[in-house]
């Protein structure tokens, strides 16, 4: 869809050379001289703009938008001065007006995203100080082994993360969509804030998940422009406390030591781990292999938001790469355990880790 909306682009653009050919009498035929001369460095103009908000288009600078919006407007004014011309330029220009409400509007739903994590970012500094065997010796040993196996005994304790994603998830009985993501959580005060953009059923799609750890509230904007889901209520509270759990055991580890976490042993290979924050609890059985790499998180507290009931939800993970330094898992999925049967609903890719993010 960006290769077409480019070539949409370009193919005005030729259209303007053309114009300006017209006024400068380089076309021969009876129509030469059917576009005023004077108009000629007008028609140009608008070629050379066009040519710029591509390139910018093509590079994912939203400063094309900007200059999108202005060389739209001179030139329908040019191909109303010369309307039986230059008419089916105006399909073109009403394409390109279109979808640079429908990127405004993206950037509304993306800069919510991004001054959320600037704020979070701001109040929550770092403590400059490092992880050592000792602070994690009140664990137990299976979580021990696992920090260790991290790589984050040594390292700064982690304040915050930010973590990109790509893959694909669906709905039950529909078909898979492909999506790429950021999030950005911290620590000390719980937050979690997470915003995707997919093509779902062919349509640009944009989401935003945010727990604040107060409460939480999610928002899925087909073209940015209509709210399918404007989501906010208990349930979802405890589901994004359950997915936050799950991400501090998967992306950092070291952070476990914190009290908000608390631990029960269950099995030489298994542990119980409880989330704790402000008046409400989440927990989750951890399940490790023989290397002592965690592989699979089960919890019984989230919410299926579509069927509004609990399941037990699991996130099987491997693929155990290095990211920032740590060794994490590269590769996870997100599950739903119907009675009648197992749902793999998201598969998730990570492409980047970062930590303790100051600016």
């Amino acid at each position: 869809m960006r290769l077409l909306f480019a070539i949409i682009l370009f193919l005005h653009l030729l259209i303007h050379l053309i114009g300006f050919a017209k006024a400068n009498h380089w076309m021969g035929g009876v129509q030469e001289n059917s576009i005023p001369g004077t108009q000629g460095f007008l028609w140009l103009l608008v070629s050379i703009v066009l040519l710029i908000t591509a390139i910018y288009f093509l590079l994912h600078k939203p400063v094309w938008i900007i200059l999108a919006l202005p060389v739209v407007i001179i030139s329908q004014t040019l191909i109303i001065l010369n309307w039986e011309e230059a008419k089916f330029g105006s399909i073109f220009n009403f394409i390109i007006l279109v979808v640079a409400i429908v990127s405004i509007a993206g950037w509304k739903v993306e800069n919510s995203y991004r001054e959320d994590k600037v704020k979070a970012i701001l109040s929550n500094p770092g403590t400059q100080s490092f992880l050592s065997q000792k602070d994690i010796e009140h664990l137990p040993k299976v979580i021990q082994n696992y920090i260790s196996l991290s790589g984050a005994i040594g390292k700064p304790r982690i304040d915050n993360i930010l973590i990109k994603f790509v893959g694909e998830m669906r709905e039950y009985d529909e078909k898979w969509f492909k999506f790429r993501s950021e999030q950005f959580n911290t620590i000390k005060s719980p937050r979690r804030y997470f915003f995707m953009k997919a093509i779902f059923k062919g349509i640009p799609t944009k989401g935003y998940h945010r727990f604040d750890g107060r409460s939480a509230k999610m928002t899925i904007k087909p073209l940015s422009l209509i709210k399918v889901v404007n989501l906010q209520s208990k349930e979802l509270l405890i589901s994004e406390m359950v997915t936050y759990l799950n991400d501090i055991c998967l992306f950092a580890p070291g952070a476990l030591i914190d009290k908000k976490f608390s631990w029960e042993e269950t099995g030489p290979k298994t542990v119980k781990v409880t989330f704790s924050n402000e008046g409400h609890s989440v927990s989750a059985i951890l399940e490790f292999d023989e290397e002592g790499r965690l592989i699979n998180f089960f919890s019984n507290d989230r919410y299926d938001v579509n069927k509004k009931k609990k399941f037990m939800f699991s996130t099987p993970v491997g693929g155990y790469t290095h990211f920032d330094g740590y060794r994490l898992a590269g590769y996870g999925e997100a599950v739903w355990h119907y009675p009648e049967e197992e749902f793999v609903y998201g598969k998730f890719e990570v492409k980047q880790v970062k930590y303790n993010i100051s600016s």
